[in-house]
């Protein structure tokens, strides 16, 4: 379902096919970013986890030996004398010598002085209802876990395009604070020359020197802009701060955009949050059930073979073996299992009032980027509208001036205008290409496959 929405927008809306050059950089973005590194080393440490808790379900199998020496402790004294040297002192008397009579008592040691014990323990769990509670979470987990790398690496491409385009308005800002530069110096030119013919007086020079020096200013400005754009970039991609970036090869960008509800619901399909908050519900649903599992009894089987004996022999005299059922039932602890459960449900009605809440937000942040998209649109239309107007001025201004048909001030508002005008026009072309990153993010629109 979510794919065929997808596809069948993309088709409709004939969203811009991105230039190769950014595609590689959003592509080495993705690989290098340290923090999707991190997100990935978590998701990895999930799958793990998820292992571990598969094995808790096969036998677990341990090799035991131990070898003890010891002295001292209790004895345990046997009364063979006490109890047979009388007897037989009688017995003798009938039958001459026969027995002995002088038999002494045994004192056996508590704790031998030499002892071996070596073992092979197997412990197999036959009925533990908390083992498919916790393999059932540990997989949900991976799936909150993945859910969140991908919410992670939209941001991240949206973060690159938005950076990218940055730092080309940056540059194009640059190049027209040069351009303007060396249109500012002709008119200090003019101007000196008008003044050493008597045309003008030195008040026309002074302002045209401040009025270089203004721009002169703009364009510092304007240069540590698009240094301080270049090293953003280059820091999302992890590569070094200072590295060039290629122009991409296609920056023309189309966007046919379709009806708001439509996009809404695209957004409520389409983004991983709430695939997120689902499973944490199942989440929480599932570790209701594993506190409750507690109230139910669990079986063990244990069985053990191995050797003992005073000297490290391994004959048929010295094995044993022995099997046991082990059976527990925890039959009250407090009522901390019914807390657990409690807990865990109250977790769940907050996660469902949660993802409510994450809809209309999303809604709204579509709302938001669908109108800014709308209006960075029309933007671009208008700023072109009134940069050929302005241009149009100034090319008759600047043949007034030259003649000396106009003033100064004249013409440097007429300058001023031109400058901002083209500024304006640059910002906003740019401004639409950062409106549909956003857009694209806010939605979910990109298949995040093409970059596996």
């Amino acid at each position: 379902m979510k794919k065929t929405f997808l596809v069948f927008f993309v088709l409709l809306a004939n969203v811009f096919a991105q230039g190769e050059i950014l595609e590689n950089y959003i592509k080495i973005g993705i690989e290098n970013n340290l923090s999707l590194k991190q997100k990935q080393f978590s998701l990895e440490q999930s799958v793990t986890e998820l292992d571990e808790a598969r094995g808790m379900f096969f036998p677990t199998i341990d090799i035991a030996a131990r070898y003890s020496r010891a002295g001292g402790g209790r004895d345990i004294i046997f009364p063979v004398g006490d109890l047979f040297n009388p007897i037989y002192r009688t017995l003798n008397t009938f039958h001459s010598t026969l027995f002995p009579t002088d038999l002494e008592n045994e004192v056996i040691p508590f704790v031998r002085e030499k002892e071996h014990d070596t073992k092979v323990s197997l412990i197999l769990p036959i009925i533990q209802p908390a083992l498919f509670y916790n393999y059932s979470i540990k997989s949900n987990l991976i799936e909150i876990k993945e859910a969140e790398k991908n919410v992670y690496v939209r941001s991240l491409i949206s973060e690159i395009k938005i950076s990218y385009f940055n730092y080309w308005k940056s540059k194009q800002v640059v190049n027209l604070y040069s351009n303007t530069i060396d249109l500012v110096k002709e008119n200090l030119r003019v101007s000196k020359s008008l003044f050493r013919n008597d045309k003008v007086t030195v008040d026309v020079v002074h302002r045209a020197k401040a009025e270089l020096s203004e721009v002169e200013q703009k364009q510092i400005e304007a240069d540590r802009n698009v240094e301080l754009a270049k090293s953003y970039f280059n820091f999302l991609l992890n590569k070094p701060l200072d590295s060039e970036i290629e122009k991409s090869n296609n920056n023309e960008q189309s966007l046919v955009i379709k009806d708001l509800p439509e996009l809404e619901e695209l957004a409520i399909i389409n983004r991983e949050e709430f695939s997120q908050l689902e499973v944490a519900n199942k989440v929480a649903e599932k570790s209701k059930g594993l506190a409750q599992s507690n109230y139910y009894p669990g079986l063990v089987l244990a069985v053990d073979y191995g050797f003992q004996g005073e000297k490290y022999k391994f004959g048929k005299d010295d094995d044993y073996w022995m099997a046991s059922l082990v059976l527990n039932w925890n039959l009250f602890n407090g009522f901390q299992d019914n807390a657990k459960a409690e807990k865990a449900e109250l977790e769940a009605k907050k996660l469902s009032a949660q993802i409510l809440e994450i809809k209309n937000r999303v809604k709204l942040q579509v709302r938001e980027a669908y109108k800014n998209l709308i209006v960075a649109e029309k933007t671009i239309q208008s700023t072109k509208e009134r940069l050929e107007s302005y241009k149009n001025s100034f090319r008759i201004l600047s043949r007034k001036f030259t003649e000396g048909m106009a003033s100064q001030i004249e013409y440097l508002d007429a300058r001023n205008k031109l400058t901002q005008a083209e500024v304006l026009a640059i910002i906003a072309q740019y401004d639409y290409k950062q409106k549909i990153a956003e857009l694209e993010q806010i939605v979910a629109l990109i298949d995040l496959k093409k970059y596996e």
